[in-house]
């Protein structure tokens, strides 16, 4: 705490000090008296702006893991001495808008209610006190979005959407804002409000000392799956009890956050789930209600820092059966995705398979190809090399859905080596390149990315993508990092109930981090519950992983053996892996601080090795196991 104080005094200092400098120097230098004093503020506000601007980007050149609170909190404060400056400039909008985006990735990396709130109240204050300028549909879209897909707040989207339809009556923004309130129609249409807390019971810090508090209630939903997580500010424990298609969890001693009173939850018209409702009882805590639309399993264990309770449900076999397989249909870009502007429309959206910005080399546009029929041209010839054999009978694929997780994303880089390089740009590139091989040999298998662009998806909504889409396999891709600039190999992991050894826990514990800790060298690692859930298939992930690991060490070390040095199948509790229903693997490719292995990752030639390494795993897999897994659904 002592240590928070002290920089932030430092912090203020060095603000006063700049403004003291910059405040002065115009005045000596003024020619029109009438002037001098606009001029002033102007020059001042900019520079600062500039200043707030620097302390973001240095933030985001390091990964996650390194950055903290302070240094979330020295950037939100620049840019507040901006606004309090400059009220009616354009930097006074920009600051605001940049304000509000900080607040996000804080509340993205804890899943901190509270902090959605504030970043909701910041873009507010954009559209109030900026309501001409180019920041106001970026904020309008923010704010439906943080309620839609975060706070999975009904009224609160809907009114966001309206919004939209009425600042941008006749753009795409207000289309496509009109189509998601059709789709809400139904939940809008008189439902009971889902959440009863008696007045005065909740508090507005859930930081502050008391009881654990339940801060957010988040949803994801298929027809026959569903996940449900419980945001907490502390531990709490927890007891389940089932009656018919409703289970409800208590937890003890716990109170309700504010932030959710009269919360109505967006479930969704195909949604397994029904309504969740939440309850407070002085004498017995709080209560979830969970109603589902028939029959169901149900799992659930807990995650720490932040503290969360996962629960997975699933439609019993019989309803199962009989349900109607939406997952089948391919899936489209997120309505509304950001950041977005009318009129607007990149390369990159038109088509997701060309070069990333941060990558110079162009992607081989392998998904657009048609199939082979012969042995000719590049991506053939990459195949032959490789031993990955494109042939007739590999079309006669009996798995029908695999979903490729590139891991990281939006504000969350992921490791970033020494010359710059974004682990999340890297894996999105070999996603893409590895779906377009799959897509080339087995067109008749659908092929689901979690994220197909530079956005933030939550660890715990890319499980529940491809067990509400009833994927056949999944497979997480990410790159590795060592404090050691020599470290270099690849590794495949799985998740296990067996013990797990220190090294690999620390692995799992930075591809699940969030944000730095106060304290110096002390990290906020999320503390997963030992534990496989009754979805996790063990034997068959394993399988799958050593045919990946013998794909990336044969592959790539038919280029670069160093790069490709077998470090092994390990198991380790990676949060994207429990609860996955089907055979699911996570494979650290590279490792981003090796200088050497970072020289040949720049270049498309070897990112399209370690995607066809990738492909010459999971082809040999699928061809071992294409009898046991052509059973009808």
């Amino acid at each position: 705490m002592r240590q928070l104080v002290r920089d932030k005094l430092i912090f203020n200092g060095v603000v006063f000090a700049l403004v003291f400098c910059l405040a002065v120097r115009p005045v000596s230098n003024a020619a029109d008296p009438e002037t001098s004093s606009s001029h002033s503020t102007r020059s001042l506000a900019e520079d600062l702006f500039q200043y707030a601007g620097q302390l973001s980007r240095d933030m985001h050149d390091r990964p996650p893991e390194q950055r903290s609170w302070g240094d979330y909190r020295r950037a939100l404060d620049a840019y507040g001495q901006v606004i309090r400056l400059n009220t009616d400039n354009y930097f006074s909008a920009e600051s605001l808008a940049r304000r509000a985006e900080l607040l996000r990735e804080m509340a993205d990396a804890t899943g901190d209610s509270a902090l959605y709130q504030q970043a909701i109240e910041t873009f507010r204050s954009v559209i109030a006190e900026h309501p001409h300028s180019a920041f106001v549909g970026d904020a309008l879209i923010s704010i439906a979005q943080i309620y839609e897909e975060n706070l999975r707040d009904l009224d609160g989207a809907a009114n966001a959407y309206r919004e939209l339809t009425v600042h941008f009556p006749d753009s795409i923004l207000g289309r496509e804002a009109r189509a998601v309130l059709a789709r809400f129609e139904a939940e809008l249409g008189g439902r009971p409000v889902d959440v009863v807390v008696a007045p005065g019971v909740g508090v507005d810090n859930p930081a502050m000392i008391g009881p654990p508090q339940l801060i957010n209630v988040r949803s994801f939903s298929g027809p026959d799956y569903a996940r449900v997580v419980l945001d907490l500010s502390d531990q709490s424990q927890f007891t389940t009890r089932r009656a018919a298609n409703r289970v409800s969890f208590q937890l003890a001693s716990s109170s309700v956050a504010r932030s959710l009173y009269g919360r109505r939850f967006i479930v969704g018209d195909s949604s397994l789930l029904r309504r969740i409702s939440v309850s407070q009882n002085a004498a017995t805590g709080v209560q979830i209600d969970i109603d589902l639309r028939t029959a169901f399993d149900c799992s659930a264990f807990r995650l720490a820092e932040p503290e969360r309770i996962i629960i997975d449900l699933h439609a019993g076999v019989a309803a199962r059966a009989t349900a109607p397989d939406e997952s089948r249909v391919p899936t489209t870009a997120r309505t509304l995705e950001g950041p977005f502007r009318p009129g607007k429309l990149t390369a990159a959206d038109r088509n997701p398979l060309m070069s990333l910005p941060e990558i110079p080399d162009p992607i081989v546009p392998l998904a657009n190809a048609r199939p082979a029929t012969n042995d000719s041209g590049p991506a053939a010839a990459l195949a032959k090399a490789l031993g990955v054999k494109v042939d007739a009978k590999a079309a006669e694929a009996p798995i029908h859905r695999i979903v490729i997780d590139p891991g990281h994303g939006g504000h969350d880089t992921g490791t970033i080596s020494a010359g710059g390089m974004r682990e999340k740009d890297l894996v999105l590139d070999v996603a893409r390149r590895l779906r377009g091989y799959i897509k080339h040999s087995y067109p008749s298998v659908e092929v689901i990315l979690t994220r197909d662009s530079d956005r933030f998806v939550a660890l715990e909504e890319r499980t529940a993508i491809a067990n509400s889409r009833r994927a056949d396999l999944f497979i997480s891709i990410h790159a590795n990092a060592s404090q050691s600039r020599v470290a270099s190999g690849v590794e495949t992991y799985f998740v296990s109930p067996d013990r797990v050894p220190a090294e690999d826990l620390q692995t799992a514990a930075r591809e699940n981090a969030t944000l730095a800790s106060e304290k110096a060298g002390e990290r906020r690692q999320p503390l997963v519950a030992s534990v496989t859930t009754m979805g996790n298939r063990v034997a068959e992930s394993r399988e799958l992983a050593r045919y990946i690991q013998s794909g990336l060490v044969r592959g790539i070390g038919a280029q670069s053996p160093r790069t490709a040095a077998n470090r092994g199948v390990k198991h380790a509790p990676f949060v994207v892996l429990l609860g996955a229903t089907m055979p699911s693997v996570l494979a650290e490719v590279s490792f981003l601080s090796n200088p050497k292995d970072e020289a040949l990752l720049q270049t498309g030639e070897f990112r399209e090795r370690v995607a066809a390494s990738l492909y010459t795993g999971l082809n040999a897999y699928l061809k071992k196991n294409r009898s046991a897994d052509s059973k009808p659904r």
